[in-house]
């Protein structure tokens, strides 16, 4: 058995224990797939290229968190907490972000295809080149977000704060918006 298997191991015995507290742990690599997770604290923990997918994290810490390339498809976060944390090139397709807190989060290059970020928390987040077609951006704050580059095609964005979000000339045109909550005194174009 590796470190990484040791580590993953260990997080699981311990939360069934009853202890929620990892911070910091190396679970790089790691299969945390189909699991319930929730109310774990995972603040500045390791899970470069994890497999998080099918995994129940509600309520879930994950604050400064790296994620690099981590797999989160279908994986629930309910509001969750990943402020700051690193999420580039990481796959969330259909996962649930329902009121999750991604203040200052980069998310570059992402795939979060069809997820819910409903009433998400997405104040100055990096959201570069990501694909968000399809994603549910309903009541969501984006104030101070950069969507430079990102897909938006099918995505909603009903109800969304767009305070001094970037977003590319033309971004939106052709997608399904509500375009009397867009105003040019809300956007900037780049």
């Amino acid at each position: 058995m590796d470190a990484y298997q040791l580590g993953s191991y260990r997080l699981l015995g311990n939360y069934a224990s009853g202890d929620r507290s990892f911070e910091r742990i190396d679970l790089r690599d790691c299969d945390l797939s189909e699991r319930e997770l929730a109310d774990i604290k995972l603040c500045w923990a390791d899970l470069t290229n994890a497999n998080l997918s099918n995994t129940l994290l509600n309520h879930a810490d994950l604050t400064g968190a790296m994620m690099w390339r981590a797999n989160l498809s279908n994986a629930n976060l309910l509001w969750a907490n990943l402020h700051r944390a690193v999420m580039v090139r990481c796959t969330a397709r259909d996962a649930n972000f329902s009121g999750a807190c991604f203040h200052r989060s980069d998310l570059r290059l992402a795939n979060l295809q069809g997820a819910n970020l409903s009433g998400a928390d997405l104040r100055g987040a990096k959201l570069c080149y990501s694909d968000l077609r399809g994603v549910n951006f309903t009541g969501a704050d984006l104030t101070g977000a950069d969507l430079t580059g990102a897909k938006l095609r099918g995505a909603c964005l009903e109800s969304v704060c767009w305070r001094a979000t970037l977003l590319e000339s033309g971004q939106l045109e052709g997608d399904q918006s509500d375009e009397s909550s867009l105003s040019s005194q809300s956007l900037t174009a780049v």
